[in-house]
């Protein structure tokens, strides 16, 4: 077992490296978030945002959130492994809601990137509709809300009782409540129809990303340093 040293103790080296991923994965995460909001915002401004949006645009969104799943998932499992054996149960069924929630995300975005993008280049697009991320009726954009609002959403409502001690954590507490909630609720709209499916686009599109920038935080605040 290598060990690093820390100041006068030492440190696991496989523990170093868990809060490191934990930081880096928190901060890629709201870097991503934090850029595709302004491309958005750039659009909107520039008058070029369009309802679905333009091909460029869900290209750009498509490579995004295929990106950020996979880093999602490495944020969570570090969350759990970090979290007291009292409350594994929590950050256990929210990593697993996690993992849900990626596969859902990215068999939408693959698809996008894949068979819908080759098969209208070449003009075949007899059943496509179905399979468009945008389109009325689509699979799957039934698909992507499945894993944004309900997957993701029952991940943060079972990761709030993590985070219970100090201004910061009362905040990531709070935090992935309203996400949860908004998530669930956007979710259910969707299936009934309801013009209040919207909200969930608020959670996904600023409190996540205000959750991943304080986990960055918090990281950096309890990682061991290498000496």
């Amino acid at each position: 077992m290598k060990i690093i040293q820390v100041g006068s103790s030492s440190v696991d080296a496989s523990t170093f490296w868990l809060y490191s991923f934990g930081f880096w994965s928190a901060l890629l995460a709201t870097f991503a978030g934090v850029l595709y909001f302004l491309v958005v915002l750039a659009a909107i401004l520039t008058g070029q945002f369009t309802f679905p949006p333009s091909d460029s645009l869900q290209l750009f969104g498509g490579i995004s959130s295929l990106t950020l799943c996979p880093v999602l998932v490495v944020l969570m499992a570090c969350i759990h492994s970090i979290t007291p054996s009292e409350k594994k149960f929590f950050s256990r069924i929210s990593l697993s809601f996690t993992l849900l929630f990626a596969m859902a995300v990215s068999i939408n975005r693959f698809t996008q990137l894949g068979v819908v993008r080759q098969s209208m280049r070449l003009g075949r697009t007899q059943g496509v509709d179905w399979f468009l991320p945008y389109g009325d009726h689509s699979i799957m954009l039934g698909v992507e809300m499945m894993g944004w609002g309900w997957f993701l959403g029952l991940a943060m409502l079972f990761a709030a009782p993590i985070f219970a001690k100090g201004k910061l954590e009362l905040w990531l507490h709070g935090l992935a409540i309203s996400y949860g909630v908004l998530g669930l609720l956007s979710s259910i709209a969707y299936l009934l129809e309801s013009p209040l499916s919207v909200v969930g686009f608020f959670a996904w599109g600023l409190v996540l990303f205000i959750i991943t920038a304080l986990l960055a935080i918090r990281f950096k605040r309890i990682q061991p340093t290498r000496m």
